[in-house]
């Protein structure tokens, strides 16, 4: 059995239950997802984060504190109530990819960020179908996929919160500039002339204030009365180019789009003081940088 401890915001949930989806597979194992960091975020310090994969048309089961406890170290009260048996305990906090991961055989309990597609590159086509939404959707998201789809839409992601708000994130993670922005788009529309550009951002009135968008515009809030987060990720999948910001949220959304023609900006370095995956950004995406401030 591979279980899968998420933690973090949705694009962090979707590269942990990818990696651990990638695992099941080759071990042809069962995969189950284990919340309780997300539920218990306030009590062990972090932002707390819903459980946002619900969204998707997924099948697989969660954990129970039972299943996990004889994995978890320090657990040993409970390890001995429900028998130990053999386990791995496979966890990484930095955001390098790790070439022993597929090593592991057995009961696995993943902890980690596991932010690389190189660990699930392979099983693109079942991830396709995994991320999809469960029906029936949102009329407010109907609405907005029915514009994207009959335009040249480009999709732009600004990512503000705590990266803007709070100086430990902003000084590890760095923030997009307004330059950076206006770059992309001059890049964009150089070679799209008629894009129409769907902005995606927290803080939509940043968005007003600072982006002078030439041509037909609609800001997307998220998240947005109706619609959660998850359905803001997939509207902007569905977007035929993208211009990221330096987020796991925008990441996704532009993996997960299908278009072989996709032109895809994204900012450099990804993260200002935090190690990270050299193949984060596919050899086919084009970076600029994000001059963050």
């Amino acid at each position: 059995m591979i279980i899968v401890n998420l933690k973090g915001g949705l694009g962090n949930q979707m590269f942990q239950y990818a990696a651990g989806k990638a695992l099941a597979i080759k071990n042809g194992d069962v995969l189950k997802l284990y919340t309780s960091d997300l539920e218990n975020a306030p009590a062990i310090g972090n932002i707390k984060r819903e459980f946002g994969l619900k969204d998707f048309a997924l099948t697989t089961a969660l954990a129970t504190k039972e299943e996990v406890a004889p994995l978890v170290p320090g657990n040993n009260l409970l390890a001995r109530i429900f028998k130990k048996i053999k386990a791995e305990i496979w966890g990484s906090n930095n955001l390098l990819f790790d070439p022993n991961f597929f090593s592991q055989t057995g009961d696995v309990y993943l902890n980690g960020y596991w932010q690389s597609p190189r660990y699930f590159d392979e099983i693109r086509d079942a991830l396709l179908v995994d991320f999809q939404l469960r029906e029936p959707t949102p009329a407010l998201f109907d609405a907005f996929s029915s514009k994207i789809k009959s335009t040249t839409a480009v999709s732009i992601h600004v990512r503000r919160g705590d990266y803007a708000s709070n100086p430990v994130v902003r000084r590890q993670f760095g923030i997009c500039s307004k330059q950076y922005y206006q770059n992309a788009i001059s890049t964009i529309t150089a070679r799209i002339p008629n894009a129409t550009f769907f902005i995606f951002s927290d803080e939509p009135e940043w968005v007003k204030n600072n982006l002078n968008l030439a041509g037909e515009s609609t800001v997307v809030y998220i998240p947005q009365n109706g619609m959660s987060d998850t359905h803001s990720l997939v509207l902007m999948s569905q977007c035929q180019h993208h211009i990221i910001a330096n987020s796991s949220f925008s990441w996704w959304a532009a993996w997960l789009n299908q278009n072989p023609a996709k032109i895809v900006i994204a900012p450099t370095p990804w993260f200002n003081s935090l190690r990270y995956d050299a193949h984060l950004i596919p050899d086919t995406w084009h970076t600029l940088k994000k001059n963050s401030l």
